[in-house]
């Protein structure tokens, strides 16, 4: 039954027989703006009036005048209306077919089977393994995950990565503090080992580093030593990069991500895997080596070929002192996610997720492969102040003659706080400052585990008024699930080139367009149905009323908007349908009583909130968005 047409695509599939046994070749199918006119409507009339030298609105009468109904099932009756073809549906058949086809697929409603075991590689999170996430990270795995989630439902095979910079001055900046400013290994008491790192060691260590010639050589020699995988240097930097990554990885889990593969920088240097890609760029002259000038002695990749990156000039790739730039190793690792390498990485296993999944992590001396070439797509989530970059990578792939189109940058501009929240968090604002930017080095940033915890003491507080005779202990799980809910829909319901301020006390609104919002609707449902002592039926019991087909008809768009974002990739037209889909049911709640209904009635409506429940469901799961059954 679940690859039958029984909703929606059904109703489209007869009108476009209707349209064809009336001798319109091409059906030309599309939703109406307005229900008024019926459900769906045809703009066969406007194409056709260009060919035939007719006038669009008589074209339309001609073919509306000449659609027999008699075979049709959903649909009640045909109209043209200014050019187009309206068709309205018998909705005593069409609501229960849409009922039949939520409730016969189940979680699997709207699947559409897009992706038929493909392989899509997403890359998220990515944070440098020396501080904690702040809120700006948290969009980055918040966009990535949802991504994720939504491309499994369709039937891809997703692989997620997260690419940790364990080399470099960051790290070194850490290492220094250990080792010559005298901070030991164990935080002080309450605070994580990620965020002394990030907010103490770090911190302190860049700034004396600046200020110090000594510090600052150093400094240095500590980053060539642990790039060179040797010594006690680079021994220390994998212990602390492990327990910084243990940390950050849980507060990944507390905001519903998992990851398959931790791609460590520092073994994939150890791989080589630019020198390969670089001998092939020669062979192409994709790069020169510069002769003269400020950039004598480097070689260059070749933008000259690029309409908008060569205004910039030609980029350095490697360094006068023979040192490789960050977009070199990017391109080099690039490459091996497109399959460009002979090399692949070898793995041992990390840990799992809290699903009981396996996370594996780069070693050389690692047992297992995990070759990810051949796959449809590979995303990478990162935020737009890396845009060229990125742009630069994409033109390398394709001067290598590897598939480009398919390495794609999936950008997002920053987060930033509200004044009266960064207060609430102990910070200080400029008398000017009516918005707070992060700012890792400075150790201006907030936290997300600071921010979870802002939000999840506020929802304790308002659970327990609510209910006061439930114990801390289940308070305090529903106030985290509520937290993160708050979170994460902020955080994906915008434009992704749209610059967000959070500010806690509109996300916390049980009322309008927010995380608990919708939980609270689900909540509201999920009672109905416990209460109920009658068993659903999708039997109609007469004409429906407005709300109830509004309702149904948010339902049955629910695959449309799927397949709109195997083309667009949007997670916000999917985070505003499942606002759409809530205040109409919570509409639907107040015109229509359903467990104070008569019989027939009450079987049907009961039928209508186990449907929505479950769409519902399987939406608030691609968004990760918690359903708690109370709160």
């Amino acid at each position: 039954m679940g690859g039958r047409r029984m909703g929606l695509k059904r109703l489209i599939a007869e009108a476009e027989k209707l349209l064809k046994d009336a001798g319109v070749a091409e059906p030309s199918i599309q939703l109406t703006k307005d229900p008024r006119h019926g459900e769906i409507a045809s703009t066969a009339a406007f194409q056709l009036a260009g060919k035939l030298g007719k006038d669009p609105r008589s074209l339309a009468e001609e073919i509306a005048g000449g659609i027999d109904l008699s075979g049709s099932e959903l649909i009640k009756s045909v109209e043209a209306v200014n050019g187009y073809v309206n068709f309205k549906a018998d909705w005593m058949r069409y609501g229960r077919a849409i009922i039949d086809e939520v409730l016969s697929k189940g979680k699997r409603y709207g699947a559409l089977e897009l992706g038929k075991g493909k392989r899509i590689v997403i890359e998220h999170t990515s944070v440098n393994p020396n501080k904690p996430l702040h809120v700006g990270h948290a969009r980055n795995v918040c966009l990535g995950d949802t991504l994720a989630r939504i491309y499994k439902f369709l039937g891809y095979e997703v692989l997620i990565l997260n690419y940790i910079d364990d080399s470099g001055t960051q790290m070194a900046d850490v290492i220094l503090g250990f080792s010559e400013l005298g901070y030991g290994l164990d935080p002080p008491r309450g605070m994580s080992f990620d965020e002394y790192c990030g907010d103490v060691v770090y911190v302190e260590s860049a700034r004396r580093a600046e200020a110090d010639p000594r510090l600052s050589e150093k400094r240095k020699l500590i980053t060539k030593e642990i790039e060179s995988r040797r010594g006690r240097f680079f021994e220390l930097n994998k212990l602390i990069v492990e327990r910084v990554l243990r940390d950050q990885l849980k507060t990944c889990w507390r905001l519903g991500a998992r990851y398959d593969i931790l791609n460590m920088e520092s073994d994939i240097l150890a791989y080589k895997l630019w020198d390969e890609v670089f001998e092939n760029l020669k062979k192409r002259k994709a790069v020169y080596l510069a002769r003269s000038g400020p950039k004598a002695g480097c070689w260059l990749l070749d933008l000259s070929g690029h309409p908008v990156l060569s205004k910039e000039g030609d980029e350095v790739l490697v360094k006068s002192d023979g040192t490789t730039t960050y977009i070199a190793r990017d391109i080099a690792y690039a490459a091996w996610k497109l399959g460009g390498v002979s090399k692949d990485f070898r793995y041992k296993l990390f840990g799992e997720n809290p699903d009981g999944t396996r996370i594996y992590v780069t070693a050389e001396d690692g047992e297992l492969t995990m070759p990810i070439a051949g796959a449809e797509k590979v995303i990478n989530v990162i935020d737009v102040r890396q845009r060229r970059p990125q742009e630069i990578v994409k033109y390398a792939l394709k001067l290598l003659g590897l598939e480009s189109e398919k390495y794609v940058h999936y950008g997002y501009e920053v987060v930033a706080l509200s004044r009266k929240d960064a207060e609430r968090l102990g910070y200080s604002p400029e008398p000017s400052q009516q918005v707070i930017h992060m700012s890792g080095r400075r150790g201006l940033y907030v936290k997300v585990n600071q921010l979870i915890e802002m939000l999840k003491s506020r929802a304790v507080k308002e659970v327990l008024e609510r209910h006061p005779d439930w114990g801390e202990e289940k308070a305090s799980e529903i106030g985290e699930e509520i937290a993160v809910a708050a979170l994460r829909y902020a955080l994906i319901k915008q434009d992704t080139d749209k610059l967000i301020v959070l500010d806690t006390d509109e996300m916390l609104k049980l009322e309008g367009d927010t995380g608990p919002y919708l939980q609270y609707t689900y909540v509201r449902a999920y009672r109905i149905l416990e209460k109920a002592d009658e068993k659903p039926s999708a039997e109609p019991y007469g004409e429906l009323n407005e709300s109830e087909k509004t309702l149904l008809r948010r339902m049955a768009y629910f695959p449309l908007l799927l397949e709109d974002f195997s083309s667009n990739m949007m997670v916000k037209p999917i985070a505003s349908y499942s606002y759409k889909l809530a205040s109409e049911f919570n509409a639907f709640y107040e015109s229509s009583p359903v467990l104070r209904a008569e019989a027939h009635v009450k079987r049907f409506r009961l039928a209508v909130v186990k449907a929505f429940l479950t769409v519902f469901s399987v939406v608030l799961d691609l968004l990760g968005i918690p359903a708690p059954e109370a709160m």
